[in-house]
């Protein structure tokens, strides 16, 4: 009984230490059943990703072979990022320069002040899109 409780525990702690296996992704972008079509995957897709695709253009385009009309890198949008740094500069203080009827007599320092620098990025979103169209057999009519 000892021996079958500690094979169960062993089990238990070895399937709960493994991750998620990955799930392949690829979206249609635009269909037309059974002619042609788009597929999108991440920029930096898997072979998982591209065997996802291959299977959606398949059952697209049902019995009919598909032709790869054009594939590559294509920017979907932009994205930009903000920074910004503000720094404060002290002011100078006054100096004594003399008396003026028993008052004392100052020079001007500076306020102080405040300096904010600012930067933006924009960088570009980017997709691989693949289009492909569904090759229709010649019909031979006599």
């Amino acid at each position: 009984m000892k021996k079958y409780i500690l094979v169960l525990t062993a089990l238990v702690a070895v399937t709960s230490c493994q991750t998620l296996p990955y799930q392949p992704y690829a979206r249609d972008v635009k269909k037309k059943p059974a002619q042609n079509g788009i597929i999108a995957l991440k920029a930096d897709h898997r072979d998982e990703d591209r065997a996802r695709a291959d299977l959606m253009m398949k059952s697209n385009c049902g019995a009919a072979p598909v032709k790869v009309l054009e594939e590559g890198e294509v920017v979907i949008g932009q994205e930009s990022t903000t920074n910004s740094s503000t720094s404060k500069n002290a002011g100078e203080s006054s100096n004594h320069v003399g008396n003026f009827l028993g008052l004392p007599i100052l020079s001007g320092g500076k306020d102080p002040s405040e300096n904010t620098t600012g930067k933006v990025s924009t960088s570009q979103l980017k997709e691989w899109q693949i289009s492909y169209e569904c090759i229709q057999k010649k019909s031979t009519v006599k």
